[in-house]
């Protein structure tokens, strides 16, 4: 009686603190839109690529690493009071790191789902677009014309465009 008791008072214990515990810190969420709130990007063209929880003295804090088409952001937010204790913004275009040419047509063949030495690669430049340094690469497929963007940086496919050539 005395272990089922104890184990009764436990599982009561784990679920207040449980309870307390989801009242007083935010969400992942909450964090997510305090940093979009503060970067002012509010028609959502970010990618997070990574969002931490973790106990600094004392403190709860979220970190967050996200992108958007030109700048990459770390944000340190207090779960508890919501607060922003520290942000970097830093411009993807000042770094002149584009990701390599072949890195770049293994992304495009992986998705097009064809295999590169069956096609015949017209043109694979970095143009900018819009300030962006995009990778446009072209490539012919049984007697279909690709067409692919994708981002210098990131290797993010933008668009794609197939064509017909019979059909032109």
């Amino acid at each position: 009686m005395i272990i089922i008791c104890t184990i009764f008072l436990l599982a009561i214990g784990g679920m207040v603190i449980a309870y307390l515990t989801s009242e007083k810190y935010i969400t992942s969420d909450e964090a997510k839109a305090i940093a979009m709130e503060d970067v002012s990007n509010k028609d959502g063209e970010y990618s997070f690529n990574s969002v931490e929880f973790a106990e600094t003295n004392d403190t709860y804090i979220y970190t967050l690493v996200f992108t958007d088409k030109i700048n990459n952001y770390t944000y340190k937010i207090n779960a508890e009071t919501k607060k922003i204790i520290s942000s970097k913004k830093e411009s993807l275009t000042n770094n002149k790191t584009y990701m390599k040419e072949e890195d770049i047509l293994a992304i495009v063949f992986k998705h097009s789902r064809l295999n590169r030495n069956d096609c015949t690669l017209l043109s694979n430049l970095v143009i900018l677009e819009d300030g962006i340094p995009i990778y446009n690469t072209t490539f012919y497929h049984d007697n279909i014309r690709y067409d692919y963007k994708t981002n210098a940086f990131t290797g993010a496919i933008i668009s794609v465009i197939k064509l017909n050539e019979n059909a032109i």
